[in-house]
């Protein structure tokens, strides 16, 4: 009967690891589909005028800028600091994932004044003018989506997704993500693009194997 024990004991820890699944899920980006209009962003260009040589700026769009969480079950455990950089009138980088209660800091490593801000409902806030060496901070506390802009640059834009999800991603480069070990139970995938804004689907995971689900949206370069 001892012989036998242990084995019993592991065949129950086994029985417990396997009741997990995968999720697995593509996004596309479809040419055809129509944008969803957007209104500007509302603001004064405050800043004081600053005379600098313009520089290349990137052409956001596709899927890097296209965050994917899922929602139900457990919550992230923690904070985190996290930074997003101003280089080349852009911010680096321009998506951020992060849960709520964690810091941001904004470097500005550019030799101009910067003045980061945003008007989200989620949270508004505004850093103030600084220069090339300076950081300031915020600290994110409520689930949301918070657009960042610049009040001398009007080009620059950044998003930082605050979700209290475990699990997170930004899409591969072939639109594809995943997530292993989740219990079973009924979720909600969700994405985020700023022409489509936020869009969802409901699943149901099984106790073992994996469950797949697929989005299609717009192509943001598309006319730019």
């Amino acid at each position: 009967m001892n012989k036998i024990a242990p084995i019993a004991v592991l065949l129950c820890v086994c029985a417990t690891w396997v009741q997990a699944s995968e999720v697995r899920g593509e996004i596309t980006l479809a040419k055809e589909m129509v944008k969803k209009a957007l209104p500007p962003a509302v603001y004064d260009l405050r800043g004081m005028a600053v005379h600098e040589r313009p520089g290349p700026v990137a052409r956001p769009g596709g899927l890097n800028r296209v965050a994917v969480w899922l929602e139900g079950g457990l919550s992230a455990s923690g904070v985190v600091t996290a930074t997003m950089q101003q280089r080349g009138r852009r911010f680096e980088p321009d998506l951020l994932i992060i849960p709520p209660g964690s810091k941001v800091n904004f470097p500005n490593l550019d030799p101009i004044f910067h003045n980061i801000f945003s008007l989200s409902r989620t949270q508004p806030f505004d850093l103030g003018y600084y220069a090339e060496g300076k950081s300031h901070e915020a600290v994110f506390s409520r689930q949301g989506i918070v657009q960042v802009y610049c009040h001398v640059h009007p080009e620059m834009y950044g998003v930082i997704v605050v979700t209290s999800s475990r699990w997170t991603a930004k899409p591969a480069a072939d639109g594809t993500f995943s997530w292993i070990d989740v219990p079973p139970g009924k979720y909600r995938v969700v994405v985020w693009q700023r022409s489509a804004g936020l869009i969802h689907k409901t699943i149901s995971v099984p106790e073992t194997g994996s469950v797949q689900v697929k989005f299609s949206l717009p192509d943001d370069d598309i006319d730019r």
